[in-house]
């Protein structure tokens, strides 16, 4: 959605939509429930609201899709584009405000960036999650495997040398 800055009004324009915004490359497009207030003082132009979605992620245990659920408050500054192609690069790696072309605001590009980074890094289904048999891939939250789990920690193998020799002392 394209919002003109100058159809915001004086004292702001406020719009509750639910917007479909594309999260994954290639994927369907996701419906975001926001509340926005925009405002302009002369050419700036201020966001700032909340949104909710669902997005679609897999997660870093079991590797399976879940609906990750996103609730956030946002704010952004913009500016009129009108420096260079190589400022506005420069200026897009330093944090502040962003820019805006021919008049015109792409919220979902903004609401896009908002539930991208309120995204963890590594994604859970659950807390709980158990993960992936290391050995054959199994799903332990769908139950325990065949494989034969060797239970010592590489690290802990002196310790169980000196336990076995312990033991046999002890029956001498």
């Amino acid at each position: 959605m394209r919002l003109n800055i100058y159809e915001i009004p004086e004292n702001g324009l406020h719009q509750e939509l639910d917007l479909p915004v594309r999260i994954n490359e290639g994927g369907q497009p996701d419906t975001t429930h926001v509340n926005l207030t925009a405002f302009r003082f002369g050419r700036k132009v201020v966001l700032e609201g909340d949104l909710k979605a669902r997005v679609p992620l897999n997660c870093s245990r079991c590797l399976r899709e879940f609906k990750y659920p996103v609730e956030t408050e946002f704010r952004d500054e913009f500016n009129p584009a009108e420096e260079s192609e190589e400022d506005l690069e420069l200026a897009d790696e330093e944090p502040g405000p962003g820019y805006y072309r021919n008049d015109e605001l792409d919220i979902s590009d903004v609401i896009r960036e908002w539930i991208l980074l309120s995204i963890p890094i590594k994604p859970l289904c659950s807390a709980g999650c158990k993960g992936l048999c290391p050995e054959c891939g199994k799903d332990f939250n769908e139950g325990p495997c065949e494989c034969i789990a060797d239970e010592t920690d590489p690290r802990l193998a002196p310790l169980s040398k000196f336990k076995k020799l312990m033991k046999d002392k002890r029956t001498e």
